[in-house]
């Protein structure tokens, strides 16, 4: 997949109380098979385009089959694609539901895009089928979670990441910090799976801002804004892989601002990274480095 864009119209119509947690059991402990990691920037495009209302990229996703970018902006009540071609425009009409949104998912299996809303505290499915019809689940009001209502009412530190687990199509989604949680839901959206506390696992300062599920690796990327940075956690190995984010700006290095969402490509070999930062906002890819992926070829 190659980072090129170009704008098009919008295209209506078609395109908390820690004591009540269990531990890290599902994601933590044991061995893992993953190697030596390491990230190495490749290339970006800009991914500011105000004249279709995206100008705040908070969220993005990759089609399974690599086909194209799903991506939200926290401003703009709508989805957004940008395809390989370059061509980018709105998915669909403006939907008073899709409110700050700071997380997509695509679920080819389901048919549908999820998203999740911080300040409502919800994640909100999109049918891929037309008339694209949209419902919403409020994660603090699922069975077994009443008790912690209070933490996902936090609309300052909400809902930020989503992911699919496609082994059982279980769905991942954040909380952003006050406390970090990993909250797995069941693919209907009605059953609370687990709730995970990431306090312990997850460097002290950082916030979390964006999810992305490994398959390759069976593990989750954790990407963190205020840490400028993006974690690899293994699901049977408790040592992360912690990697600061930098970009070139010609031959300068530098540091990536406000870096919001992130996604994997299909063969896992790219990390793809947005950043919400104004005129400045991008899309960037990263090559993953993997030794123990490299010697089995």
């Amino acid at each position: 997949m190659t980072l090129a864009r170009r704008a098009t119209r919008p295209k209506t119509g078609m395109w908390p109380r820690l004591t009540a947690l269990a531990g890290l059991s599902v994601w933590l402990g044991g061995t893992t098979a993953v190697g030596a990691l390491d990230l190495e920037y490749r290339s970006h495009i800009p991914l500011y385009v105000p004249e279709i209302g995206l100008t705040e990229p908070s969220g993005l996703s990759i089609d399974p089959d690599g086909s194209g970018f799903w991506i939200v902006s926290d401003n703009a009540r709508t989805v957004f694609r940008l395809d390989k071609s370059g061509d980018i425009g709105a998915y669909l009409g403006q939907d008073d539901r899709l409110q700050d949104l700071e997380g997509i998912a695509v679920d080819a299996a389901n048919r549908r895009l999820l998203v999740v809303s911080e300040n409502t505290g919800r994640v909100i499915t999109v049918s891929l089928n037309k008339p694209h019809r949209i419902h919403d689940v409020e994660v603090g009001a699922l069975e077994k979670l009443t008790g912690l209502a209070d933490a996902f009412d936090d609309n300052e530190n909400g809902l930020e990441g989503i992911t699919l687990a496609p082994d059982h199509g279980g769905v991942l989604v954040a909380k952003e910090k006050n406390p970090r949680l990993l909250v797995e839901i069941g693919s209907s959206l009605e059953r609370l799976v687990s709730v995970d506390n990431l306090e312990a696992v997850l460097p002290k300062e950082e916030d979390i801002s964006g999810l992305a599920f490994d398959p390759v690796r069976d593990g989750l990327w954790i990407l963190s804004d205020i840490g400028k940075s993006v974690h690899f956690v293994p699901k049977l190995d408790g040592n992360l892989r912690s990697f600061k984010l930098h970009w070139l700006d010609g031959d300068h290095r530098r540091r990536l601002d406000n870096p919001e969402g992130v996604a994997l490509s299909p063969d896992g070999r790219s990390l793809f990274v947005v950043t919400d930062d104004d005129e400045n906002s991008r899309l960037l890819q990263y090559d993953i480095i993997d030794a123990k992926a490299a010697d089995s070829h």
